[in-house]
This record gives structure tokens, C-alpha cells and sequence, in this order.
């Protein structure tokens, strides 16, 4: 008999966090404008849902729709997610209600930050059109500041180049699917 083991990529634990309501409101803001990419499974989902629970230890499970399966893409090979070096923060930390994108400029070692819409269109430009700016999250992107233990969020992105086993019509629908969810992005 068949018994399906469960993705353990969507389960984000939070067991780490001083503040896990905090980290679960952070978390919970990103359902509308991110898609979550799956390794272990090689997807990327699009429409989901994140719970919190009690077990597996104060976790956040993400719940991709059922009745949306066209909203899933498959065989997203794991080369093709890369990491950005990029970090959105809440706006606390700079005493703003926005949120902020935090990028090391090329060869500088300290963190820069701009209001995260602005970022996000910053970025966008500055990777064209060849291989655009896609981002999305991972289970491994949530992270604490060494800071004050606020949550956040490290970036990594879809890069087209690298999903030639994908058709263009595939990696056309992935390139909209999260310029789209981005669209919707509010602080």
C-alpha cells in the first residue's frame, strides 16, 4: 500500500523564534505576492496557503490549493533557483511601515536598503529581460536578525537561462506567474 510521505520543504519551523507571532504575521504576508519552491519535489507553487500548527514543534506548513493544480509548475530543477544575496526586512528596523530589500552593492560589505517595491522594480531593470528578476522563497529563507531576533526573509530567484528542459510556453508561465504575485506585493 502507497503512503505519501509529506513535502517537507513546506514545513517552515519556527522553533528558533523568541517572538513566533511575529514570525507567523511576517510569514502569512508573503501568501499573496511570493511563490514557494519546492526542492525536494521540484515545484514551484503559486497558489497556497499558509497554517500554523503545534507539531511538528510551532511550525508553518504551507498548503498549496488543491482545486489549483494548474497553478503548480513541475519539474523545476533545483540548478534553476538560485540565491540572490537579498533580504526583505519589515520596515521596523529603519522605523517605516514599509518593507525593505537589503542588497550588498558589488564589492561594498555593508548592506544597503531600499523601500522594497522600489527594489523590487530596481531589479527588475537591472536583470532585463534576458533573465529577469524572479523572485521566490524557500523553507531555508526564513531567518532571524542577529540583532533583535526580528524575522527575515533571504530572497532567491527563478532563472529562466536555466530551465531549458522547460518549454517557452513553461517558462513563459513561470515568468508571469511570479511578475503577477510580485504585482500584488504590499508592505
Amino acid at each position: 500500500m502507497y503512503t505519501a510521505q509529506p513535502n517537507s520543504d513546506l514545513i517552515w519551523k519556527l522553533a528558533g523564534f523568541q517572538y513566533r507571532e511575529a514570525a507567523v504575521d511576517f510569514l502569512k504576508r508573503f501568501e499573496d505576492s511570493f511563490c514557494i519552491f519546492s526542492g525536494s519535489v521540484r515545484q514551484l507553487y503559486s497558489n497556497y496557503e499558509m497554517r500554523t500548527t503545534h507539531e511538528p514543534r510551532h511550525s508553518v506548513v504551507v498548503l498549496p490549493n488543491p482545486y489549483a493544480f494548474h497553478d503548480n509548475f513541475c519539474n523545476v530543477p533545483e540548478a534553476a533557483v538560485v540565491p540572490t544575496g537579498m533580504v526583505i526586512s519589515p520596515g521596523e528596523v529603519r522605523q517605516s511601515k514599509d518593507w525593505i530589500l537589503c542588497y550588498k552593492p558589488r564589492g561594498e560589505k555593508r548592506w544597503k536598503g531600499i523601500e522594497a517595491r522600489k527594489g523590487f522594480q530596481k531589479f527588475q531593470y537591472r536583470f532585463g529581460e534576458d533573465d529577469p528578476f524572479l523572485p521566490v522563497l524557500l523553507n531555508s529563507d526564513l531567518r532571524r536578525s542577529s540583532k533583535d531576533g526580528r524575522p527575515l526573509m533571504h530572497l532567491h530567484r527563478v532563472s529562466l537561462k536555466k530551465l531549458d528542459a522547460l518549454s517557452a510556453l513553461q517558462r513563459g508561465d513561470i515568468d508571469r506567474t511570479i511578475r503577477d504575485k510580485l504585482s500584488s506585493f504590499r508592505a
